[in-house]
């Protein structure tokens, strides 16, 4: 997906959110932690906000805003890796919050990729908004997952 239009960028990583909440959720009904539940229950939750967050965007903004088409050179292979990032049942607390960590870190470096190309600067604000909105999701996850550690 070298050029493609800002509205299939959100209509992926849309689609990403909603596979990774799914995913934590039936990992969190096997999981054999308590703790890891709670937090594997978070996590997915903290994925539908983000697919929930990327909808309203993609409805809220201009069409020729959605119409505009990026240069997402390494794009896919981002997306690739945010997918395989293993988590298993019988992960730490630690280990569940260092993948989800690296997912959403993962998440804004393909943002900033985005971003850095886009000759529009309405597109470029877009995915600033977006960067932002990921580093509040990964203090927010911070803080939640030491609340789980300390329960």
């Amino acid at each position: 997906m070298r050029f493609t239009q800002v509205k299939d960028v959100f209509q992926e990583v849309s689609k990403l959110h909603n596979q990774l909440a799914n995913y934590y959720e039936q990992l969190s009904d096997t999981a054999e932690q308590e703790r890891v539940k709670l937090l594997l229950n978070h996590i997915g939750s903290h994925s539908r906000h983000l697919e929930e967050s990327l909808k309203a965007y993609e409805g809220d903004k201009d069409r020729h805003v959605m119409d505009t088409f990026v240069d997402c050179i390494s794009c896919g292979d981002i997306l690739i890796t945010c997918k395989q990032m293993p988590v298993t049942p019988d992960m730490s607390v630690a280990g569940v919050t260092r993948l989800a960590m690296d997912v959403d870190r993962c998440l804004q470096r393909f943002y900033r990729e985005v971003a850095d190309k886009a000759e529009s600067e309405k597109v470029r604000e877009l995915f600033r908004n977006l960067i932002d909105q990921e580093e509040s999701e990964l203090r927010k996850l911070a803080l939640d997952a030491m609340a789980v550690e300390e329960m």
